[in-house]
């Protein structure tokens, strides 16, 4: 398959889902829950909006090289962008509050080897990476642990949630106190963090 082929299938899975997301919108007043269970599919989408593949798809589209019968809303910048607004204000209509952000820093112990490091903050990303899914209430949830030569940290969760409630849900949540005293307490000595709603 060439470049424009995957383009066009890519186009027409996104524009797909563009269009439940839009039905599914139009439709929240009624059947909100409706809107609720579609957000892996939207932000699916929003990662496609923020990707190479999107600037590519888009390129391609300038140059003249996908079809003139492809139906191409998620290649417009307005468009997709105010899809993508419009479900975050609606999600939070529906839900009666603001998602949060849970955002760590951890400094790793000083006698711990490099190689022992690099262990063991993979060891901290599978793991709180792999709660999705098992603790309610996690919107997305990321650890990065390859930070440039100029960080005074050694790697930082970058997590967000449905609410207040579901953060402090998380902080007691089995599946989580086991990753967090099993990976990550026994080989930091620095935590910082930072809650914010967004």
């Amino acid at each position: 398959m060439n470049k424009v082929e995957n383009a066009i299938k890519r186009v027409n899975e996104m524009e797909s889902i563009l269009d439940e997301a839009l039905r599914r919108m139009d439709n929240a007043e009624e059947a909100p829950q409706e809107l609720l269970e579609y957000q892996a599919e939207i932000k699916e989408l929003d990662e496609y909006y923020l990707s190479q593949d999107w600037k590519d798809d888009f390129a391609l589209d300038e140059e003249g090289l996908l079809p003139n019968n492809l139906k191409r809303g998620v290649l417009s910048e307005d468009g997709i962008n105010d899809a993508l607004e419009r479900n975050k204000e609606l999600v939070e209509r529906i839900r009666g509050t603001r998602m949060v952000k849970h955002v760590i820093l951890w400094t790793l112990k000083d006698e711990l080897s490099a190689e022992e490091k690099a262990a063991i903050k993979q060891g901290i990303k599978e793991g709180l990476e792999g709660l999705k899914g098992k603790v309610p209430g996690i919107v997305d949830i990321n650890v990065n642990i390859n930070g440039l030569e100029s960080s005074n940290a050694d790697l930082m969760l970058d997590s967000t949630f449905e609410s207040v409630e579901a953060l402090k849900g998380y902080s007691v949540h089995p599946e989580h106190v086991a990753v967090a005293d099993s990976k990550v307490r026994p080989y930091t000595k620095i935590r910082s963090c930072l809650d914010f709603e967004v």
